[in-house]
């Protein structure tokens, strides 16, 4: 008796011939199901239609997009409104991202926040804790992008903030009397660890 495929070797099947573009030869390569099983199924469920029809929905959605991006350019040029020109910016770094396989990072604005002074080592510490969430939140912002190493280096950052977070309790008012700032292997960690300066 002949083993029964699985549906979900069929649709994928379908899905490399209507969608990819693959030949019956092709995707008896890729599914392992016989060329004639495949042409069973694509005339019962009429995969060559289905082809055409995708084909034409791109066609069309490409040439819509065209239409979309010359009107967006022509209403900027025309309006010269802010939100007209950056509804056209906006088009046209997704057309590039779609062309090149990219994704483009949004460039932040320079920041006009005023940097709080670090005159203790706990400033220190709660500064670098803040530095860690930010690149945590930027990392997660973008799962697609996230690196193993990125993810590592952040693990090791926190540890090392940890211990600085172990080490520099809050000060009493007692200690803040006495000269504060960081050790020299304090400041030397900092350096391997989260600015990769080598000693």
């Amino acid at each position: 008796m002949a083993e029964e495929i699985s549906w979900e070797i069929r649709a994928t099947a379908m899905e490399l011939y209507v969608t990819d573009g693959k030949t019956y030869d092709q995707v008896a390569g890729l599914t392992g199901v016989s060329v004639s099983q495949l042409k069973r199924w694509g005339q019962a469920e009429e995969w060559a239609a289905a082809r055409r029809e995708y084909r034409e929905a791109l066609t069309s959605i490409r040439r819509d997009t065209v239409k979309l991006r010359a009107g967006l350019l022509k209403k900027a040029l025309d309006s010269k409104d802010s939100q007209d020109v950056y509804a056209f910016a906006a088009m046209e770094k997704i057309e590039a991202s779609r062309k090149t396989g990219i994704v483009q990072e949004t460039q932040a604005s320079p920041t006009t926040e005023i940097l709080r002074p670090i005159n203790t080592p706990q400033d220190a510490v709660d500064a670098l804790q803040e530095v860690i969430e930010l690149k945590m939140n930027k990392l997660l912002e973008q799962p697609g992008v996230l690196q193993l190493k990125q993810v590592t280096d952040l693990k090791k950052t926190m540890e090392l903030v940890d211990q600085m977070r172990s080490k520099y309790k809050p000060e009493t008012e007692d200690d803040q009397a006495k000269d504060g700032g960081l050790t020299d292997e304090t400041a030397d960690e900092i350096r391997r660890q989260i600015l990769g300066v080598k000693s």
